[in-house]
């Protein structure tokens, strides 16, 4: 019988416990639903301890083992799926009687709570760890791709001298495309952080345009054996932190064009006397400063020793043993490249296989014209420089580049130049009604250029200079890249002769032949589309044919300047459109009625020319003007009875002038401009020459500067009886500056009570050919002034002689005198003094004072016979510029003077 339970035990048992649990199933859903929930927060509580000790791991820079990530997803699903099964039951409940799910749905619900429960309790069992984490493993370094650099060695040892200050925790590395920033920092990390004792990893990334945060925490996270599925970037900031701050890391960034968020990407930025550092580069200076760099260093182009070796490794060796010629036409195809690396390696490359001096010519040429013909140049230097180009936040910015590819190579282009001709253009627009702040604009524009490396520093700060490469790039732009060669047509500083022909110019839109030997322009071209023309510095230029300009109705910017032409010729009124014109420096005496029908012109440059003659009305017509240069120049300005030319008047009819510079050849001109005060306002350089009536100068307190608060420069020539220029700080009176019969009357209702300061920037006074004058000091100084010019004033004995007043304080006080004289003071702000042909000028000063030029930097003296000795006290200076001949003559007083004037000398030839 026992044997006969057992076998039916073990056939009916199962069947027994399947309709029990099927029963209990449709039975008893909420216990088991119950159940569930109980052993999910027993397993949720273990998860919970587990997650802690993870964390705590994680702080100390370790990482979750492979089986305790395992667990938590497990445990993250299961959770998922319990609180679902948790949802639909609930919803049950809340259903109607009649609503309510069968026996079926109930029992499948049942039974997943049932088998969810068994998982939850293996789960929970599982959760037992021995350890939850590992210590991270890392790739400390990794080589970079890294060619062998020259000319690297200097900036390589000043980047590492930086990195290991502990001073530095970024460094910036900034300069133009294809400089070598990126084999830089290869090498870098190649030679100096390779096995390096002190870092636990170094991480280079190349960000490049179209970076997101998340590669770089991805590459980071990488290198640092890091994982993170289903991490947000806030918790893998948080982890690269945690991670980063335990070690000392070197982080390099290559190619930035925007600044990185390191508090986003979760990068410690490193502290004071950390061994831990970042180094980035990038083309666009300000990118460092907008994240804090406060070690920047300028990647340079290559001097000419390392770049010849460069380009002379990649064109090979044969070119060592080729001809002298081929040698010549090689060094110039080189020193055309600029020094930039990229473009020495690509030039050198394309000139690998030319074997003869003609193929050398003409690569040079093409260089010259058409550097985007050459073979690489394209792909491997424009476009890479082209990037930047394409990165400036504004139409305008990329024209005002453009347009500096109108001039020379390596040529010093003024700011003022470029800024008035973009003015022209209507790149600049004049949103500002004051004609500085449009050229503050300007000077905003070209500062954007040069942080972005698209254009450099030129011979000094009023000046810029665009690289030979950036060069070709702009003109390979304007040209449709290449496509339509004649758009800009620009072949300037190239030795033209003669100007090409006239189909050329047909579909130019600018066009520059400056700095040329062109003799004449005899054809009258047809360019309907063209805007900007410059001739300028063509010195034998002396002929323009009549109607030359007839078919040029969009002409908007005319440069002649610099050349010889005698006349304008006719049909310059066709030019309806013409914003600048530029005649500087041309042996042009009269000007042509027909200018005044160019009623949009606002820039008129008639500065060093041999004017004479204007007819009336002209300037009146030019109502659009607001720059107006005539400086050397016309002076005949007719004042009520005095001067036989152009009323003043028209001059005081230009309603929009802003900026005036301007000859006077009376005394009555010379007070009408004082007296007007949109004139003297807008006067920013004034001669006043071959004037017979001005006997007295005072400055800077006279009243005759009351209004010229934009006056920069105030030039005095052939003055005949011109007998003192007085310094007189003394802003409650007022001299006489001509002689009492001739001064004007009601000067009073011109001016007001009110103290304004007087000449605030001016910076420059000269005076030439001045035979009787004295500089007479009162008192006081002319605060501005930096550079002062006296040329062949024989009358001067003295460079500053005291007044009658100082010299009766001098009587009466020895003392006291003594005090003053020693501390005289004229220009306290003077840089640069230039004294020429003063005959006999004796002495600096009267015996019982010294003569003090606290900034006086630059001191040249030329033909002043007499002057004997270096009596003044000038203690920043660092160059005296004399013949050998007059050094060798100086007295001293002292031989220690002596000696600390000796390493100032400098030879006049």
């Amino acid at each position: 019988m026992e044997f006969v339970a057992s076998i039916v035990d073990a056939v009916f048992r199962p069947l027994k416990d399947y309709f029990a649990r099927t029963f209990g199933y449709v039975m008893s859903c909420g216990d088991y639903i119950d159940l569930l929930g109980h052993e999910m927060d027993e397993l949720k509580s273990k998860r919970d301890d587990v997650k802690r000790l993870v964390d705590v791991a994680e702080r100390r820079g370790m990482e979750a083992t492979s089986q305790v990530k395992w667990w938590l997803e497990c445990v993250s699903r299961l959770e998922d799926a319990a609180a679902r099964i948790e949802e639909e039951y609930q919803a049950r409940l809340r259903l109607p009687p009649e609503q309510a799910p069968g026996l079926r749905a109930t029992y499948h619900l049942s039974q997943r709570a049932d088998e969810m429960f068994a998982e939850a309790a293996n789960l929970k069992e599982k959760g037992a760890f021995h350890k939850v984490a590992d210590e991270l493993v890392q790739v400390r370094f990794e080589e970079m791709p890294s060619a062998a650099v020259v000319g690297m060695d200097a900036v390589l040892q000043r980047l590492h001298a930086c990195v290991r200050h502990g001073d530095v925790g970024i460094v910036g590395i900034y300069g133009m495309a294809g400089v070598g920033k990126t084999a830089l920092l290869n090498k870098y990390n190649n030679d100096f952080l390779i096995n390096s004792p002190d870092i636990n990893v170094a991480i280079n990334i190349e960000v490049g345009k179209e970076f997101s945060l998340d590669d770089i925490q991805k590459i980071i996270g990488d290198r640092l054996g890091v994982s993170w599925e289903n991490r947000t970037p806030r918790e893998r900031a948080g982890m690269l932190y945690r991670v980063l701050t335990k070690m000392n890391f070197v982080l390099l960034l290559d190619d930035l064009w925007e600044p990185l968020n390191f508090q986003m990407i979760g990068i410690p930025v490193p502290k004071h006397n950390s061994k831990s550092k970042i180094v980035l580069t990038t083309r666009i200076e300000d990118v460092c400063d907008r994240m804090d760099v406060r070690r920047k260093l300028k990647m340079e182009c290559l001097p000419w020793e390392p770049a010849w070796e460069l380009f002379r490794e990649k064109v090979g060796e044969h070119l060592m043993f080729s001809s002298m010629e081929i040698q010549e036409q090689a060094k110039a195809l080189a020193m055309k490249c600029g020094g930039l690396p990229l473009a020495l390696i690509t030039v050198g490359r394309a000139m690998a296989s030319k074997r003869t001096e003609k193929e050398w010519k003409h690569a040079i040429t093409v260089l010259k014209v058409a550097p985007w013909q050459l073979l690489g140049m394209e792909m491997d230097v424009l476009m890479p420089l082209k990037n930047s180009y394409d990165s400036l936040p504004s139409d305008k910015l990329r024209l005002c580049l453009l347009y500096c590819s109108l001039f020379p190579e390596e040529f010093s282009i003024s700011k003022e130049w470029i800024i008035g001709y973009c003015i022209g253009e209507g790149f600049i627009d004049d949103l500002y009604t004051d004609m500085d702040e449009i050229y503050n604009k300007g000077h905003d524009l070209l500062g954007v250029l040069k942080i972005a490396c698209l254009l450099e520093k030129g011979d000094d700060e009023d000046h810029i200079s665009m690289h030979p490469m950036v060069r070709a790039m702009a003109l390979w732009i304007a040209s449709d890249f290449g496509t339509k060669e004649t758009k800009w047509l620009v072949r300037a500083g190239v030795g033209l002769k003669e100007a090409p022909g006239a189909e050329k110019w047909s579909d130019a839109e600018r066009i520059s032949f400056m700095r040329n030997n062109i003799l004449e322009l005899y054809e009258r071209p047809n360019c309907p589309l063209l805007k900007t023309l410059m001739l300028q510095v063509n010195p034998a230029l002396d002929k323009i044919c009549d109607g030359f300009f007839q078919f040029m109705p969009s002409l908007r910017v005319l440069d002649l300047s610099h050349t010889s032409i005698h006349e304008l010729p006719s049909g310059i009124s066709s030019l309806v459109e013409l914003q600048y014109l530029d005649l500087y420096n041309t042996n042009i005496k009269s000007l042509p009625r027909e200018l005044g029908a160019l009623v949009t012109l606002r820039f008129l440059l008639l500065s060093h020319m041999p004017l004479d003659l204007i007819p009336g009305g002209v300037i009146s017509s030019l109502t659009m003007l607001q720059v107006l240069y005539m400086d050397l120049s016309y002076g005949d300005w007719k004042v009520d009875a005095t001067g036989n030319g152009v009323e003043f008047l028209e001059l005081e009819s230009l309603r929009r002038l802003k900026i005036l510079d301007i000859t006077v050849q009376s005394l009555e001109a010379l007070e009408r401009l004082s007296l007007s005060n949109r004139l003297a306002s807008s006067t920013r350089n004034l001669l006043i020459k071959t004037c017979a009536s001005l006997t007295k100068v005072e400055l800077p307190s006279s009243r005759l500067w009351k209004n010229m608060t934009g006056l920069k420069r105030v030039w005095i020539a052939s003055c005949n009886n011109l007998a003192e220029v007085i310094i007189d700080g003394n802003t409650e009176t007022d001299h006489m500056y001509r002689q009492p019969d001739v001064i004007s009357q009601s000067r009073g209702d011109h001016y007001s009570n009110d103290e304004q300061p007087i000449l605030p920037n001016l910076q420059n006074i000269i005076l030439q050919a001045l035979h009787k004058v004295k500089i007479i000091y009162k008192s006081g100084c002319v605060q501005n002034i930096t550079s002062l010019y006296i040329w062949y004033c024989h009358g001067l004995e003295e460079l500053i002689t005291l007044s009658d007043d100082e010299q009766g304080t001098a009587a009466n006080s020895s003392e006291q005198a003594a005090r003053i004289c020693r501390d005289i003071t004229p220009f306290p702000n003077l840089k640069e003094l230039y004294l020429h042909g003063l005959a006999n000028c004796r002495a600096w000063c009267s015996t019982t004072c010294f003569l003090r030029f606290p900034l006086l930097g630059n001191l040249k003296i030329v033909d002043c016979p007499k002057l004997k000795k270096l009596e003044l006290s000038a203690g920043n200076l660092n160059a005296v510029e004399c013949t050998r001949e007059w050094w060798d003559a100086l007295e001293w007083d002292d031989a220690e003077v002596k000696a600390s004037y000796v390493p100032l000398f400098r030879p006049l030839h």
